[in-house]
């Protein structure tokens, strides 16, 4: 049995990791977060005292050695070691979120993260979210989503997601990042973030994470 891939792509904000983990464990598939990837490669450079642009043999020597294990369990939860050193919490902060975007601009970064992603698809399905999962890593896969919603809204579930986190963060200064990683995202030369030709576009700027979970299921229900 070819196992079936579901990609959901869009900016930061949009309700991608929730909504994909939720489509994940409906149908019984595999969950991957592109995105932690690149901030877990982003935080080794840094904790190396690597430049991406600047130490190119240290960098290139980095990527050969490097041994990312990323696990989803069926739970919802997410593990990931980079060299045998839990890394799960230490990705997820704005700083380790703007590194993860410079690293995205570098096409030796992309092609070494883009075997690691490739190798989560088994069966019976992949559901992957990220930038450019249905346009350049999985563009075979069976159905495509686009996540969009307006800045605002995006900076405002941030910000619920920081507080409930305990962590302090204004509104403006959250939509001035957000706008930030939107254009280093839209921007980039090597896989830039765009939907897919093929992609089914979703607002869900005025939609309840269950509203966007049922559309989803019902496109995914009629196509594979």
């Amino acid at each position: 049995m070819i196992p079936k891939i579901i990609t959901i792509d869009g900016p930061s904000g949009v309700g991608k990791g929730t909504i994909a983990i939720m489509v994940a464990d409906h149908f019984g598939f595999n969950y991957l977060d592109s995105g932690s990837l690149y901030r877990s490669l982003a935080l080794a450079l840094s904790e190396e005292n690597i430049d991406i642009d600047k130490d190119l043999v240290d960098f290139k020597k980095l990527l050969a050695k490097i041994n990312i294990d990323y696990r989803y369990c069926k739970n919802g939860e997410i593990t990931i070691f980079v060299n045998n050193k839990e890394y799960t919490n230490k990705i997820r902060n704005e700083n380790v979120a703007k590194m993860a975007s410079e690293v995205a601009k570098n096409s030796s970064a992309r092609e070494m993260l883009e075997v690691i992603q490739r190798n989560h698809i088994k069966s019976p399905g992949l559901v992957a979210d990220g930038r450019d999962m249905g346009t350049k890593v999985f563009t075979e896969a069976n159905i495509k989503f686009f996540l969009t919603a307006s800045v605002e809204k995006r900076a405002e579930r941030r910000l619920n997601q920081l507080k409930d986190q305990g962590i302090s963060a204004n509104l403006p200064n959250l939509i001035k990042e957000l706008l930030f990683r939107d254009k280093a995202d839209t921007e980039r030369a090597i896989s830039p973030l765009v939907p897919a030709k093929d992609a089914l576009i979703v607002d869900t700027t005025n939609l309840s994470v269950s509203q966007v979970f049922t559309k989803i299921t019902k496109e995914v229900d009629k196509r594979i």
